[in-house]
């Protein structure tokens, strides 16, 4: 995505590489170094640029869904684990109080996403050696899975931030370069067709 300054700046240089590329302009501007291979790559670079400008917007959209999906991992992962503590507490809450730590109760379990792998981690630990009511052996063996997949749902934003963020540094560094380029055709235009010539009006509203 483009802000308005970026947006300006492209349909700017759209407009003068239009006229430059016009015949009547060509044999004027090479004579001031401004050849037809040299507007060629500006055209073809106002493309590409804009080219980035989407990607930009699919690397940020890619974010939000990967946060979404944290998310949801996040949220089943934590789901799966209440429930351990919970009958953690209906086994041990009056008889042994002290094993309540063992399952990290009344811990808070994921203040950042190191902490709550390894919390989770703990209590998968904690469960090799011990059983507790409601939670079948089927419930222990899931509780891996879901922390696998909360740890990659956990990578994935990071990926997808930096990858948005590289395509954002590499089309304003387009845009900064094609407007250098539209200046450099604007002001050799400036150069052969002055303003103190009545009848280069129209030309020079071509170039801008």
């Amino acid at each position: 995505m483009f802000n308005q300054a970026q947006l300006a700046a492209l349909n700017k240089a759209d407009k003068v590489t239009a006229a430059a590329q016009k015949a009547a302009y060509a044999a004027p501007l090479a004579v001031r170094e401004i050849t037809a291979a040299y507007i060629a790559q500006l055209v073809a670079d106002i493309l590409a640029c804009r080219k980035l400008g989407a990607a930009a917007v699919q690397g940020t959209t890619g974010k939000e869904a990967a946060t979404d999906a944290l998310h949801l991992a996040e949220t089943s992962l934590m789901t799966a684990v209440h429930e351990v503590q919970a009958a953690a507490r209906q086994k041990y809450a009056r008889t042994n109080p002290v094993l309540l730590h063992d399952y990290l109760v009344s811990h808070r379990l994921n203040p950042n996403q190191a902490t709550f792998k390894q919390s989770v981690e703990a209590i998968i630990t904690k469960l090799a050696g011990d059983t507790l009511p409601g939670i079948t052996p089927a419930k222990v063996a899931a509780l891996q899975p879901l922390l696998d997949a909360y740890t990659t749902a956990a990578a994935d934003p990071a990926s997808q931030q930096s990858d948005a963020t590289k395509q954002r540094k590499l089309r304003d560094a387009a845009v900064s370069s094609i407007t250098d380029r539209r200046l450099t055709i604007q002001f050799a235009a400036d150069a052969e067709w002055p303003f103190t010539v009545d009848a280069n009006a129209g030309v020079r509203g071509e170039f801008l």
